[in-house]
């Protein structure tokens, strides 16, 4: 059974959207249970869910747990390309094409760039110098930033404002 009283969060679980996690705490509050709920309008959990959690709430919620899964993939990988000297070993062997490539994303205003824009802006938020910021009123406009160079250039301002 799902009650306000035990769900802990909720989200999807599959590309399609169809299914979805249910955490919930045991009776006495010492266990987590995981609850597999059809995206199902007449399964009695899913109804019971519905009456606790909203379907926008269930994708903003998948969309942060994505977003965190992937902060701590990235994490991940860059500590073992440190341990084993890849970063190093990648900025000696840069393809001169590469170049090309970054004007072109910054550049142009392609459809396939502006739709790489949303990731360029989580990246930007994961550097340091924009986490520690206190400059909010750059932090909104980098979120409102409607092509690459746009991003970058508010980005800069940050960076310029920490050195």
């Amino acid at each position: 059974m799902i009650t306000k009283d035990n769900i802990i969060s909720a989200y999807f679980i599959d590309e399609a959207r169809e299914n979805i996690e249910v955490l919930t705490t045991s009776e006495d509050g010492t266990k987590v249970i995981p609850i597999i709920v059809p995206l199902d309008e007449n399964h009695p959990n899913f109804i019971e869910l519905n009456g606790l959690v909203s379907l926008d709430q269930l994708h903003e919620n998948t969309y942060e747990k994505k977003k965190e899964e992937r902060k701590i993939f990235v994490q991940k990988v860059k500590e073992i390309a440190k341990k084993e000297g890849l970063i190093k070993q990648i900025m000696e062997n840069v393809d001169p094409d590469f170049f090309k490539l970054l004007f072109d994303f910054l550049l142009s205003d392609k459809q396939e760039h502006i739709d790489r824009l949303f990731n360029f802006k989580i990246f930007i938020f994961e550097q340091d110098v924009v986490k520690n910021s206190k400059n909010e009123a750059i932090k909104s406009a980098i979120r409102k930033s409607k092509t690459p160079l746009e991003a970058l250039d508010n980005f800069l301002i940050i960076w310029k404002e920490s050195n």
